[in-house]
């Protein structure tokens, strides 16, 4: 009856080689891309996106680049 004691060393091992944090999905250059002028406010930015993706909120780097648009970028108005 050894399955689990070997199955927690399968991902004690798995883990070992994953980073605790992951890399950030949204950097100060994509910032810069979206048109945004560099500034104290890209910290307080950059900040939102790594806690949300930390708490699991992006699919991917589209989906985080997506909601900075939304949250920081002002509305386009067609009219």
């Amino acid at each position: 009856m050894l399955d689990n004691y070997e199955f927690l060393l399968r991902k004690r091992d798995e883990f070992a080689n994953e980073p605790i944090i992951p890399p950030p999905l949204v950097r100060g250059n994509d910032l810069i891309a979206l048109g945004m002028k560099p500034g104290p406010h890209f910290g307080e930015i950059l900040e939102a996106v790594e806690t949300r993706q930390l708490e699991g909120g992006f699919k991917d780097r589209d989906d985080a680049l997506a909601w900075v648009k939304k949250e920081f970028l002002p509305a386009n108005d067609a009219n």
